[in-house]
């Protein structure tokens, strides 16, 4: 379990091991850490973040050291995507600066990016200047590409077809299963969850994978977590284009592309009631703008498009949502979505001939 550190022993980790020579090293410039700046963002069982300042010159500017527990399966893919991947995608990433391996920990000293939240009120206009750097990172490593750098990825990136994640998603869709059976039970989600129940259990029967065409349309490296929180710029204006970074990659994997979409669009619009009167509108939009960005990079889908982001809402809802859904409301932590996902399954599921 990653040591949530005290600041001062954190100084003195960074005095014993050098931390500022190297960072001077790498950056091609003398700097120094502030020992009086160094404030915790985050911590949890997994990995914890630090804003530290260092000096340079007249320059002072914060950087992020994050630190993991590289024994943890999930902290292995992220900082394989920092160490391993960096070179690759490293226009999608902060600016890494060091690495240091000390004990069963992993250090990751890197750019401090800001998080698109809370730097502005955003509006449905915003995903344009988002879904560019979406779909430039889908290209860059779609299907063919990323065969170029095979060795990078060998051994460590999770494939969403394999074995391994395809038993995952069958376990996935058991438990929702009982879940579902569990709120039956419960007199406060019965009347929620009845409606569509018969026709869930059938419709779970077929899976776990409910679209062969997400498949046959293309799979690239996915962020697998895009929310706001995720998606970093530190030249954020009323307009385009912004320099876009992602972080918090603990999610990816090789996977159909269209399941990052889902993730930015729809769940946003499951969130903002405020949103609800002009959903159609905007999910269409959004699907259009990402539609051309990938063909601007030579990629054209063989299935509608709208069908693909529909499949792929539903293909991860029923492996996915649903049972985390159902999971919140049982340890009462919420579960807005719940609601919402039954009826999007009910109607897309109709249309699309589940």
């Amino acid at each position: 379990m990653n040591t949530l550190y005290e600041v001062k022993t954190l100084s003195r980790h960074f005095e014993k091991l050098k931390i500022a020579e190297k960072l001077s090293y790498s950056m091609d410039k003398r700097v120094a850490i502030d020992p009086d700046k160094i404030e915790c963002l985050k911590s949890t069982r997994r990995s914890s973040i630090y804003k530290i300042f260092i000096q340079s010159k007249a320059e002072y500017y914060p950087i992020v050291l994050k630190i993991y527990n590289s024994a943890d399966y999930k902290n292995e893919i992220e900082i394989n995507m920092y160490d391993r991947a960096y070179p690759i995608l490293k226009e999608f990433l902060p600016e890494i600066y060091h690495i240091e391996q000390t004990g069963n920990e992993t250090w990751i000293f890197m750019e401090f990016v800001r998080q698109i939240r809370g730097q502005i009120t955003f509006s449905p206009k915003h995903f344009d200047y988002i879904i560019p750097a979406v779909a430039k990172l889908h290209a860059h490593t779609f299907e063919d590409n990323i065969k170029k750098h095979k060795d990078v990825w060998k051994y460590w990136l999770p494939i969403y077809e394999s074995s391994r994640m395809r038993s995952d998603r069958t376990r996935n869709i058991e438990k929702t299963i009982d879940f579902l059976d569990d709120g039956m039970k419960d007199d406060q989600l019965r009347g929620i969850i009845k409606p569509y129940y018969k026709s869930l259990v059938k419709l779970y029967n077929r899976g776990p994978d409910f679209f062969p065409e997400l498949f046959k349309n293309g799979s690239s490296i996915t962020h697998g977590d895009l929310h706001l929180q995720n998606i970093c710029s530190n030249n954020v204006t009323l307009h385009a284009p912004w320099n876009i970074q992602f972080i918090d990659w603990e999610s990816t994997k090789y996977a159909p592309v269209w399941f990052d979409m889902v993730v930015l669009v729809e769940i946003l619009l499951g969130f903002r009631k405020d949103w609800q009167n002009n959903a159609e509108e905007i999910r269409t939009h959004c699907v259009e703008v990402y539609a051309k960005e990938m063909q601007k990079n030579g990629i054209n889908f063989k299935t509608k498009p709208i069908d693909l982001y529909k499949m792929a809402y539903l293909q991860r809802t029923l492996e996915k949502g649903l049972h985390t859904q159902l999971r919140r409301i049982f340890d009462n932590r919420g579960g807005e979505l719940l609601p919402y996902h039954l009826e999007k399954i009910s109607t897309w599921g109709s249309e699309l001939g589940l």
